[in-house]
């Protein structure tokens, strides 16, 4: 059983369309579609829940924060992650799913280094980030925070107690399982403009995700995925972005 999970603030413009062409990528294998419904205001839930996905409304509680109310709903013992902006392939979902269950710990949909997808800066900024994963840590990961990946349900609930509130969840992911030693694999993927507006805030999430690396950098220096550390990010406070 695979338990997708779509974390979506106001994204009613994307969210039929994902979670159709989700349904159809997977319509070979036993699934469940829940959309996290964080604080919209647009009619998103509305529309997924009519577009066929079971809907959980929270109140605007942040993307990661969102995600962990997913996967903790979750009753599939897979869980793939994807955005509702309409940005990441639905059909990869199947091959990341079979990275899985053939052995890797995560199987993550890597996006082009630098398109026209994504605005220049921001595609910069990763860029140092993934360099100083490689130099400090020793680990070659071609995206650190994609959106969408694919692993374990049990694993993620693990790892929640450390897993950010906000959009530093996904590099957390990538960071402390890469940190257990376990093999990750990376699908190259497809990378669509997004549908909507974008809710990252430049300089507030580039300061948490490179808190985020620096942290993951220590994690894999020491060879060890964290159990009991404190959260990363502070609570968050108003909505997902």
């Amino acid at each position: 059983m695979i338990s997708v999970v779509i974390p979506a603030r106001d994204e009613v413009r994307a969210i039929a369309g994902v979670v159709r062409r989700v349904g159809e990528a997977l319509a070979g294998e036993a699934h469940e579609l829940l959309v996290v419904d964080d604080g919209s205001r647009d009619g998103t839930g509305a529309v997924a829940r009519e577009a066929g996905a079971r809907v959980l409304t929270l109140n605007g509680v942040g993307y990661g924060a969102a995600i962990k109310a997913g996967a903790a709903r979750a009753t599939g013992s897979l869980l793939a992650l994807i955005d509702a902006d309409g940005t990441y392939p639905e059909s990869a979902l199947p091959e990341l799913v079979a990275a899985v269950r053939g052995g890797a710990r995560q199987a993550i949909g890597a996006r082009p280094k630098l398109g026209a997808a994504e605005p220049f800066a921001r595609s910069a900024v990763k860029a140092l980030f993934r360099g100083a994963v490689r130099y400090l840590g020793g680990f070659k990961a071609p995206d650190l925070n994609s959106g969408l990946r694919v692993l374990r349900t049990a694993d993620l609930l693990s790892l929640a107690p450390v897993l950010p509130d906000r959009f530093s969840l996904t590099t957390t992911l990538t960071l402390a399982l890469a940190a257990a030693g376990d093999p990750i694999v990376f699908l190259p993927i497809a990378y669509h403009a997004r549908v909507g507006r974008s809710k990252w805030r430049p300089v507030r999430d580039t300061w948490l995700m490179g808190r985020t690396v620096a942290r993951g950098i220590g994690w894999l220096r020491a060879g060890r995925a964290p159990r009991a550390l404190a959260a990363l990010e502070l609570p968050a406070v108003g909505g997902t972005g």
